[in-house]
């Protein structure tokens, strides 16, 4: 036998004996993952009533990690203007205990509010919820904080931090078993 051979059936030794399960262990089945929902509140204003923001999501993670979905965010001000509306493909649904953590591209976008320069198209962008059995569900954005400078991260967003006056979500399964 040559030295490569056997190398290599030990190493196929090694990962048979590994991938064995300890007796009286289950492994945990992989479950499939589902944020969606469509919610709104007002912005805390500065005199009075803030703008009204909505944020639709549909996003789902299958038991083999393969996220899909669309989310949609309409953001007007008091009197019914449009700051920004925009929409995209989910990219990646994540879900444990109740809370949801859903990115995607967006796809589609008016941002008549924008600075000059802005633009949407393409652009990763990280939404969060919280689904509250005992009282309103909340929201969180990924550029609730740094705006649209840059875009998030795969996966990640802003905690829930908007509590919803109209409107839920609901958050089912578990991506971590």
């Amino acid at each position: 036998m040559r030295k490569g051979t056997k190398i290599s059936l030990g190493v196929l030794a090694i990962a048979a004996v590994a991938g064995a399960a300890a007796p009286g262990v289950v492994a945990a089945e992989p479950r499939e993952t589902r944020v969606a929902g469509s919610a709104g509140a007002r912005l805390p204003g500065q005199h009075g009533p803030g703008d009204p923001v909505r944020f639709t999501v549909d996003a789902r993670r299958t038991a083999d990690g393969v996220s899909s979905g669309r989310f949609h965010v309409n953001h007007l001000t008091p009197d019914g203007k449009l700051v920004a509306d925009f929409e995209g493909r989910v990219d990646c649904a994540l879900a444990a205990d109740g809370l949801g953590v859903v990115t995607g591209v967006i796809e589609r976008a008016e941002f008549p509010a924008a600075p000059p320069g802005t633009e949407l198209l393409g652009r990763r962008v990280g939404i969060s919820v919280r689904d509250d059995p005992r009282g309103p569900d909340a929201i969180g954005w990924s550029w609730s904080t740094g705006g649209f400078a840059q875009d998030t991260l795969r996966c990640n967003s802003a905690i829930p931090f908007l509590r919803v006056q109209d409107g839920g979500y609901r958050v089912t399964g578990s991506t971590f078993g």
